[in-house]
């Protein structure tokens, strides 16, 4: 018996893992007839998102572009972003939801819907972390207490691992399911091919960084400092920086900085980063704080170790070995040990442990029925 309509919210210009996984799982929600009808509402400056739907035909989904958008401070002003309250009301009245489904880079994003949904309204969460403010090098007040309000809203949590959703809890959330990201990347590329294509040194070690540049969230000042430091002792290896944002003027003054010592290439993103992932030996990921990223899946996948900071997410999916302080550790010391044929014996057990429990059927259903009350 179909369980009424479902209404799926979102509201930011970024296109995230979250929201690749959602599109991932769409196909199998609309042939479950889990719902009657699907409708979409997104922020108008996702380009990614409207290009999906351009070519997404369903007669069940109703997908279109909205003009509204996540603000700086939007925990703040979100009480007063009247226009934007009263277009959800309006929404919810006309497709009367049996769910509404918020997709959240951050419990940031569609604040106004939480706020302005009546409280009858079952709300489901899909949201990739939940870190608290002090985490995120930020003010623990007002700011958690400010967000405790949100993460108390939503009847129930879909999160991607189960380091996102004890973050859940700690923040003021409850009902809290946990649906793991899955990847099914191309066959991965020969490697020396790989490295003939993308005109790379087939005779050195190639240590890769994939995906958007943000500093502080992606620890790039951590790893350009570690680099910095160890200036002479990193001949053995070629970086690769691939990906847009604003780390890549910083690894390009730093590439400047030393010209003779250090071999350091930027590199626009890609929409076929695969044949990087390939050519690399080793997937730096200094980051501060993380969901479940999809590149750290693929490169799991691909068999690339992967060298990552000591957090939570990280601890999950990567031995020891693989978990660094990276202003601590001599980077080629630590480079060189994930890549030892002893911690890749250890690497490829502990993958197909955690990636091993599910495929994206068992996913996909598990969203399906999270979805329902």
């Amino acid at each position: 018996m179909s369980a009424g309509n479902l209404l799926v919210l979102q509201d930011s210009r970024s296109f995230g893992g979250h929201e690749a996984m959602f599109l991932r799982f769409l196909p199998r929600l609309i042939d479950s007839g889990a719902f009657r009808r699907i409708a979409i509402r997104f922020s108008e400056g996702n380009v990614r998102l409207r290009d999906w739907f351009a070519q997404f035909g369903s007669p069940m989904l109703d997908a279109h572009a909205w003009p509204f958008v996540k603000r700086r401070a939007e925990p703040y002003l979100a009480p007063f972003r009247r226009n934007y309250a009263q277009a959800v009301r309006e929404l919810i009245a006309a497709e009367r939801p049996a769910s509404v489904l918020l997709l959240q880079g951050r419990i940031e994003n569609l604040a106004v819907p939480m706020l302005a949904a009546p409280p009858e309204t079952f709300l489901i969460s899909y949201i990739p972390m939940a870190h608290g403010m002090a985490e995120l090098g930020r003010a623990t007040i007002p700011g958690d207490m400010v967000r405790r309000r949100l993460y108390r809203r939503p009847d129930r949590f879909i999160v991607p691992s189960s380091a996102v959703a004890s973050q859940v809890h700690m923040a003021g959330g409850g009902d809290t399911v946990v649906v793991d990201n899955i990847v099914s990347p191309p066959p991965r590329p020969d490697r020396d091919l790989a490295r003939a294509t993308l005109n790379l040194p087939s005779d050195r070690r190639i240590a890769l960084v994939l995906g958007r540049l943000d500093v502080r969230q992606k620890g790039l000042d951590r790893l350009a400092d570690a680099i910095r430091r160890r200036i002479g002792h990193l001949t053995e290896w070629t970086f690769l920086i691939v990906g847009d944002g604003p780390g890549r003027a910083m690894f390009e003054a730093l590439a400047a900085q030393f010209p003779a010592d250090l071999d350091l290439r930027c590199i626009a993103w890609t929409d076929s980063p695969h044949a990087y992932l390939a050519a690399a030996d080793l997937l730096l990921m200094p980051s501060r704080w993380e969901g479940v990223p999809l590149v750290m899946l693929e490169a799991l996948a691909y068999g690339v170790p992967v060298l990552g900071s000591d957090i939570d997410v990280f601890r999950e999916y990567l031995p020891a070995p693989c978990r660094i302080d990276f202003a601590a550790r001599p980077l080629e010391d630590a480079m060189n040990d994930a890549i030892a044929p002893e911690i890749a014996a250890t690497l490829a057990p502990a993958t197909r442990s955690r990636t091993g429990r599910s495929d994206l059927t068992t996913s996909a259903d598990r969203f399906i029925a999270a979805l329902q009350r």
